[in-house]
């Protein structure tokens, strides 16, 4: 019920946009989305992971931190989306926040990065799109590979051999738990540059590891003290 009331706000939403719906079904978005990833993968010579070689640890954070509701939500936030209109509308251009992974996804993909209400309506659209078409763990796999870690590392192999020499599957959970913090802010993250906010980063996405319930204290507790080897150039 929930997600017939969310595409059929979409719906009116794309109606409002001027798109062709003929040539934007949700039948065409998980084809464009693959395809663009590929494109991705091959102009950033991404080392593509499968979901089976995505440490466990480094899913649960992500999703704590991202995404909490991944599993079940329809590829949308509505929460996230009423309160981004609101501000929208309250500043009068800027949206902010409220957006799945299968949103940033959609983001990382098919959308430019401008700030505009009109694609935020645009990415909900795609995003409702795959959720349709396309598996949660297609979704998750395609989003490791294509997010920015910083330090010129797309995807989550890249990003573990930049920062610490090797593939993420010989990585601790330390180390995995750093770089789930790093897509927020890549730049700003960086432990190469910025190592002591990239340690604050990782303390944050701990606390959602365990305010979320896969972690005890005790347990994040551990993880921080894993040591942290960064690689020398």
């Amino acid at each position: 019920m929930r997600r017939g009331w969310i595409r059929a706000l979409l719906l009116l939403a794309a109606l409002w946009l001027g798109q062709d719906l003929y040539f934007h079904t949700v039948d065409l978005v998980a084809a464009r989305v693959r395809q663009a990833a590929a494109v991705r993968m091959r102009d950033e010579r991404v080392h593509p992971v499968r979901y089976d070689q995505i440490p466990a640890v480094f899913r649960e954070a992500i999703i704590a931190t991202e995404d909490r509701r991944f599993w079940s939500d329809p590829g949308v936030d509505p929460v996230g989306i009423a309160r981004s209109i609101v501000v929208d509308v309250e500043r009068d251009g800027y949206v902010e926040g409220g957006s799945t992974l299968t949103q940033q996804l959609v983001d990382n993909t098919l959308l430019s990065k401008e700030k505009t209400l009109r694609r935020k309506l645009l990415q909900a659209w795609y995003a409702v799109g795959l959720y349709d078409t396309m598996s949660k763990r297609e979704i998750f796999t395609l989003y490791a590979n294509v997010v920015y870690f910083g330090h010129g590392a797309y995807g989550l192999y890249n990003a573990c051999e930049t920062y610490f020499g090797k593939p993420p599957w010989a990585c601790n959970a330390g180390e995995l738990t750093l770089v789930a913090g790093l897509p927020n802010a890549p730049s700003a993250y960086d432990p190469l540059v910025h190592y002591d906010l990239a340690r604050s980063r990782q303390k944050v996405v701990l606390e959602n590891l365990v305010d979320d319930g896969q972690l005890t204290a005790t347990q994040a507790m551990a993880i921080w003290q894993e040591p942290i080897q960064l690689r020398a150039d």
